[in-house]
Parts: C-alpha cells; sequence; structure tokens
C-alpha cells in the first residue's frame, strides 16, 4: 500500500508574529542604548583621581573682597534617584594662594552668605566652563566685609586653603575669599566630587541592557524560529 506524504504547510506570518518581532526589536535598540550608556560610565569612572572627579587647578582672580557662587541647588526637582542628596557625593575644594595671603574657602546657606556679603564688594559667578576654564563674574561693589569670614558659624563646611564637603540637599553659596576679608583674593583652585551617580547609573544601565536584550531575544526567537507544520498534524 503506497503512503502519500501531504507537503509541508509553513505557518502563516501573522499579525501575532509580527507584533512579537517588532516589540522584540525595540527592546533590542534600547538595550543597545544602555549598554553604550553604561559602556561610557565605565570609562568615565577610570578617569578619577583619588576616588573623585576632578578639575583644575585653574588660577581666579578678583579685585573685590569675595568671589562667590551663589547658587548651588543640592536637590531641585525631579526624579530622587537623579536628585538626591547623593548626587554629588563628597565635594572638595582647594584653594592655593598666589599672593601670600591666606584663603578661606566657605560653604553656607545661599540666604545667609547673600546676607553676610549684602553690602561687600564681590564678583558673583554667572556661568563657568571646565574645558577650556573660563569664568564669567558679574561684579557687585561695596566695601569689606565687617567680620572675617572664619567668625561666621553659618557655614556648613569651611576652612583656610581646603574644604570637604558631604553634600545634603538645600540652596548654597561657595565663597572664596582672603582669611582676613582684604580685597584682591588670587588663588589657584581644584575642585572635585565623588559623583555616587555616575556608578549607579553605570551599573542600572548594564542591568537594564542584560534584561532588555534578554526579552528581546524571547520575543523574537519563537517569532522566526518555528519550523514548518505538516498538514494534518
Amino acid at each position: 500500500m503506497t503512503t502519500i506524504s501531504s507537503p509541508p504547510v509553513q505557518r502563516r506570518w501573522g499579525g501575532g508574529r509580527t507584533l512579537l518581532v517588532i516589540v522584540g526589536g525595540v527592546f533590542g535598540m534600547v538595550s543597545l542604548i544602555l549598554f553604550a550608556i553604561g559602556g561610557f560610565g565605565l570609562w568615565v569612572q577610570q578617569q578619577r583621581a583619588n576616588g573623585s572627579f576632578t578639575a583644575g587647578p585653574e588660577r581666579v582672580t578678583t579685585s573685590t573682597s569675595a568671589l562667590v557662587a551663589p547658587s548651588l541647588d543640592v536637590g531641585g526637582t525631579g526624579p530622587d534617584a537623579l536628585y538626591g542628596d547623593d548626587f554629588l557625593g563628597e565635594v572638595r575644594i582647594d584653594a592655593k594662594s598666589k599672593n601670600g595671603t591666606p584663603v578661606f574657602v566657605g560653604i553656607g546657606p545661599a540666604a545667609e552668605v547673600a546676607a553676610y556679603l549684602n553690602g561687600v564688594g564681590h564678583d558673583e559667578v554667572a556661568d563657568f566652563d571646565v574645558d577650556p576654564f573660563k569664568l564669567s563674574t558679574t561684579a557687585r561693589a561695596g566695601d569689606k566685609p565687617a567680620a572675617a569670614p572664619a567668625d561666621q558659624s553659618f557655614w556648613v563646611a569651611g576652612g583656610t586653603g581646603s574644604v570637604r564637603w558631604n553634600a545634603t540637599g538645600g540652596d548654597w553659596s561657595v565663597v572664596i575669599m582672603n582669611a582676613d576679608g582684604s580685597p584682591n583674593v588670587d588663588a589657584e583652585l581644584s575642585m572635585g566630587a565623588t559623583l555616587p551617580v555616575v556608578e549607579g547609573i553605570t551599573i542600572g544601565s548594564l542591568i537594564g541592557g542584560v534584561l532588555l536584550l534578554i526579552l528581546a531575544a524571547a520575543c523574537i526567537v519563537p517569532a522566526v524560529a518555528t519550523g514548518p507544520r505538516r498538514a494534518g498534524a
């Protein structure tokens, strides 16, 4: 008795399989983006010096009594993971005097710093670039301060020549002055921050990239690898 085999019948490429491939392709593209971000984060972390991202040294001068970055907003608006208190980590500022007068570096609440410098001649930092270094300032006319900066009690971190600060949420000002409050500040600044958020973004991106790549494979492989089916099977 002769058995006649039916020709193989391919499964139809239906809308469901097309949707799986599209969704898998999207997951795959996003995973590649996350891998790129994670790879860049790994490279950036290799640029740390003694655990910190650093800039400088750069020379800054003013003929007034102070150089002020008037508002460092740590907290801001947006996701807590991006703007949390650990965004900057430990901040380091070193100031080396270039004219022999000891230099004071202070970080304090913006409102109290503004009150202390009210009527005092100072330069406010309006903008700055790191590479190449460029500082844009706005001059505020005034006299010398009534008291030396170190005599003030509002500083959350302050010292002569160097300061270390574990950044916390708030609106802060950074002040560079001669320790005796005299005009003509001339200093060489070096700055750094540990930026723990970079490590978090790097790890999160790499983990997310792996998970999305697995999801992409789970969507695409079953859709394209389904073999032929015999009629009546």
